[in-house]
């Protein structure tokens, strides 16, 4: 019975969904309209689709796993990454847009990257492109991991068959409608998430005789948000690796590709606001959730079951304490967390793609392809990389299966790490230049690489979130280079101080 009525409710989801896409399609001409939907995203929409975009099957999954098995402590996690969207929002927002416009209107940030500094040779815009995509595959592969263990627990399919399904669901959508379907999905996705997130641990509190269960006896340490579970006091170590979480934000190209395509700079503050709103609220359910699980759980004699693969929590509580009609709801969310950050890395990766790697790009701008294919030649292509990309990861979920955590840990600490920096640099300091800019996206890539493989070390300083590390070392090294390297052009500058004053936003497109 659960698995008829969670199919019937998957079934309808996907159907809302491609219904979205479908209709969105319409309104996409050319290739702005499929990677950015031509800069003419609403206030709600901006702010839903970045929210959501960012919050991946790690929070559905691995957050309230991490609360469950550390306690109150990951209470820091929930302020360190509301914090960062916050300041993404605030510092990045307003000025990647007028910038990335007044750079002869970039489409992604590798070609942002070659304008801003530019780069006659295209190795900004190259390398950028390849370190961009290294690090969407691992997180693409993080939520291909997510659905098939959903569709395990619920359905009982094999890994592979769950990671080929998620690919397909995931894929066929965003194919069909591009950025503007993919925003208006995530704005579907978003209110699912959300519900699936107040419903579970609310429900979870009134079912269980003593929801706070120890909470002034022998596991008081778990309900402290100063200690870990057995009471010990939170660590340097630890608080560097919780701020990791908030800087990953600097350098998530999906969630700021979305500023990019705020119709307006007068609607950048109520997407702020209402996008730190929905992820504050989130990311506290699910801390709620991951605290009231332990007790729950016990009572039922479902412990167990959770304690061998924490991950499984939300699936296995959706499923024991609903009936099946409702835990097909809840189970969607779920999807829906998975599918508003995969589609998002999915449509980010193929736009760079066709538009940033020099073999692609030459044949993407090929004006026989242009003449038989009309306006939509970069618009196909994009498509059929989209699916490239697809298998991509899906090999390397089924060949190389992983943790979601240490996927979105990797992933997210590499992309801030990589482009955190570079981008705070280019956006706010005037005499930045090329030099810098290779330097602090190699530096971020290389320190987020070393510490995303090894572990351990003095005071478990090599297990620090990889975004805090890259930001530490890369900053004052990029800073060194650019002061020993020769001073931008008067044309670089002069485009700079356009777009620190706003004069650029005359030219609003």
């Amino acid at each position: 019975m659960l698995t008829t009525w969670v199919l019937i409710v998957f079934l309808a989801y996907f159907a809302a969904l491609i219904g979205i896409a479908v209709f969105r399609t319409r309104q996409m001409q050319e290739m702005s309209d499929y990677v950015l939907a031509g800069r003419k995203v609403g206030s709600i929409t901006s702010a839903l689709s970045s929210s959501s975009s960012s919050t991946s099957g790690w929070t559905m999954l691995v957050f309230p796993a991490l609360a469950f098995m550390n306690g109150a402590v990951e209470f820091w996690t929930v302020l360190s990454i509301v914090l960062g969207f916050w300041l993404t929002w605030a510092i990045f927002a307003k000025r990647l847009r007028r910038y990335t416009i007044a750079t002869e209107n970039s489409l992604t940030f590798p070609e942002f990257f070659e304008k801003r500094f530019e780069d006659k040779r295209g190795v900004l815009r190259t390398l950028s492109a390849v370190i961009a995509l290294f690090f969407i595959i691992f997180y693409i592969s993080s939520g291909l991991i997510a659905g098939s263990k959903l569709l395990n627990t619920v359905f009982g399919l094999d890994g592979i068959v769950g990671v080929l399904v998620t690919l397909v669901a995931v894929a066929s959508y965003t194919f069909i409608g591009g950025f503007l379907a993919v925003s208006r999905t995530d704005v579907f996705q978003a209110t699912i998430m959300l519900a699936g997130f107040i419903i579970l641990p609310i429900t979870l509190l009134f079912l269980t005789s003593d929801p706070f269960q120890g909470l002034e006896g022998t596991a008081a340490g778990f309900w402290n948000p100063f200690t870990d579970a057995s009471g010990k006091g939170v660590t340097v170590t630890f608080m560097l690796s919780t701020a990791g979480w908030g800087l990953g934000a600097f350098g998530s190209l999906r969630i700021l590709q979305r500023f990019m395509a705020v119709e307006s700079e007068g609607r950048i503050g109520p997407s702020r606001d209402i996008g730190t709103l929905w992820a504050t609220l989130i990311f506290l359910f699910g801390l709620l959730l991951g605290l009231v699980a332990l007790p729950a759980l016990g009572e039922v004699g479902r412990l167990d079951e959770v304690t061998a693969d924490p991950e499984r929590l939300y699936l296995v509580a959706a499923t024991v304490f609903f009936p099946p009609i409702i835990a097909g709801v809840l189970l969607s969310a779920v999807i829906a967390a998975v599918m508003s950050t995969a589609d998002s890395q999915l449509l980010l990766a193929s736009a760079m793609a066709t538009d940033d790697l020099p073999l692609i790009r030459r044949y993407a701008y090929a004006k026989r392809y242009i003449y038989v294919l009309g306006a939509f030649a970069r618009v196909w292509l994009g498509r059929f990389l989209l699916v490239v990309v697809g298998i991509i990861a899906a090999l390397l979920s089924i060949f190389n299966p992983d943790s979601v955590f240490n996927l979105v840990s990797y992933a997210w600490g590499g992309m801030g790490a990589a482009f955190g920096p570079l981008l705070l640099l280019a956006l706010y300091w005037r005499r930045f230049n090329y030099w810098g800019a290779l330097t602090s996206m190699l530096t971020g890539t290389v320190v987020a690489s070393i510490w995303g493989y090894f572990s351990g070390g003095p005071g478990g300083i090599m297990d620090i979130q990889p975004a805090t590390p890259g930001f530490i070392i890369t900053i004052p090294i990029a800073v060194v280079v650019t002061l020993l390297t020769a001073k931008p052009s008067e044309k670089t500058t002069e485009v700079f101080d356009d777009v620190a004053t706003g004069w650029s936003a005359a030219h609003e497109i």
